[in-house]
């Protein structure tokens, strides 16, 4: 059977072959009687095995990192060749993926850049390697407070830091300026005050609502639950008397003020944005992708800047400082990396304070609220002015968070949907939730 040989071997093999010719033919004939006294032998040349590294990506940030690459001089500088790869589609496939190339001592990639979820699951199973070795003594120096609480939270694991954050993003609180000016109504600044606003803009015969969410279970309602409960002061995972009173205002909002619209358990994000979009909401929770959205060529006849305000969040009895939350990207090392070395020398670029402001240049999937990030950042974009404003007014708090977040977020959507679709008793979505969470203990 004929033997194949990957690039690396036949490199190998090729210049040891090459060597040997080139030193049979340069040795001059000597007696037989000579040939069997030992002499010095020259090794091979050796054979440079070129230095490559792989970063997986999602297919939207593809583009922005082979031009960040091919901006800056990182291969010229280090010798080492980067290949971009896609990840898979969900954080259930990746997670899949990944755990059965470590077991297998490999990895499809070296680096790869993940979200909270998939930051839980492979520290906790040891997946990755700890980055703290590899950061400045000054590091920490360059992000804002709220950035650390939030990394200290989501990106380490017993004290040691697993994944450097480059996309740091939260809800806004967006809004019909217009709606609100013509009847001269202020934007509310707590929950008391959204409850009104239920009789100033909801009708229902024309389908329009004073607001809207995306609250379809499959991690839509857990983003509002963690939201509501942040603003009460608490965690939902706890479920505490912060908790029951965040399902308590949700409910009522729904049924009683009429104010947010029941049909949300049944929306995604791009429903809801829909609903904005055709004059059905007149204001609502959402992430910064919508403003994309309503900018967009195919909105161009609708759109217009005072439908798409953006205000602080109506804080709630937690105070203003959790008001809303973020979550985020950010690049890790595969413990079981080909190119170990290579991959370290990688991470150490991507997260340095100036490749940071080039990487937000070429794209905001690079834009946090790093103080080199947002200060180097066009002060006039709408989308840097909301995360400066969120940022300057404090209101961004941690996110809430669980160790085994996956299976506890299910579980609080399936018991509270249960309760805000009349199905059981806040009493009993209360206890259920109580008792599956305490199975996961």
């Amino acid at each position: 059977m004929k033997k194949t040989y990957s690039r690396r071997e036949f490199l190998q093999l090729a210049g040891a072959a090459a060597a040997g010719s080139v030193l049979a033919a340069s040795t001059p004939a000597i007696p037989l009687a000579a040939k069997a006294a030992p002499t010095a032998r020259k090794k091979a040349p050796a054979v440079l095995t070129p230095r490559k590294v792989r970063i997986a990506v999602g297919g939207w940030a593809e583009q922005n990192m082979k031009d960040l690459l091919a901006k800056t001089n990182f291969t010229k500088d280090t010798g080492i060749e980067v290949e971009v790869v896609l990840r898979t589609d969900t954080k259930e496939t990746e997670l899949t993926r990944l755990a059965s190339a470590v077991q297998a001592g490999t990895s499809p990639y070296d680096v790869i850049d993940f979200e909270d979820e998939l930051t839980t699951s492979f520290s906790q199973a040891g997946y990755v390697i700890g980055l703290d070795d590899l950061l400045p003594a000054d590091f920490w120096d360059d992000f804002p407070p709220e950035m650390i609480a939030y990394s200290k939270t989501w990106s380490t694991y017993k004290g040691e830091t697993f994944r450097i954050i480059h996309n740091w993003e939260m809800p806004y609180w967006w809004y019909r300026k217009d709606w609100f000016d013509a009847r001269g109504i202020p934007v509310p600044t707590t929950w008391e005050e959204v409850k009104p606003l239920g009789k100033v803009f909801t009708d229902e015969s024309k389908g329009v609502w004073a607001s809207e969410d995306g609250l379809i279970k499959g991690a839509f309602l857990n983003v509002y639950l963690a939201w509501i409960t942040l603003q009460a002061g608490g965690n939902p995972f706890d479920v505490g008397p912060e908790y029951k009173m965040a399902l308590e205002y949700i409910y009522d909002l729904m049924y009683t003020s009429k104010v947010l619209n029941p049909a949300s358990l049944q929306k995604d994000y791009n429903q809801q944005n829909a609903d904005y979009i055709a004059d059905k909401v007149a204001f609502m929770r959402q992430w910064p992708f919508f403003g994309d959205v309503a900018r967009s060529p195919d909105n161009k006849d609708w759109f217009s800047e005072d439908k798409v305000a953006v205000a602080l969040p109506p804080a709630g009895p937690g105070g203003k400082a959790g008001s809303t939350y973020a979550a985020a990207w950010g690049f890790g090392i595969v413990k079981t990396s080909p190119n170990l070395a290579e991959a370290k020398e990688l991470l150490k670029f991507l997260i340095s304070k100036e490749i940071a402001v080039e990487a937000m240049k070429v794209g905001f999937w690079f834009l946090s609220a790093r103080k080199s990030v947002l200060a180097a950042a066009p002060q006039d974009n709408w989308l840097v002015k909301q995360l400066k404003m969120y940022t300057d007014a404090g209101v961004i708090g941690v996110r809430p968070f669980h160790p085994r977040f996956v299976e506890a977020l299910t579980i609080l959507e399936d018991t509270a949907a249960a309760y805000l679709t009349n199905q059981i008793s806040l009493d009993e979505s209360l206890k259920q939730a109580k008792d599956r969470l305490a199975q996961l203990a």
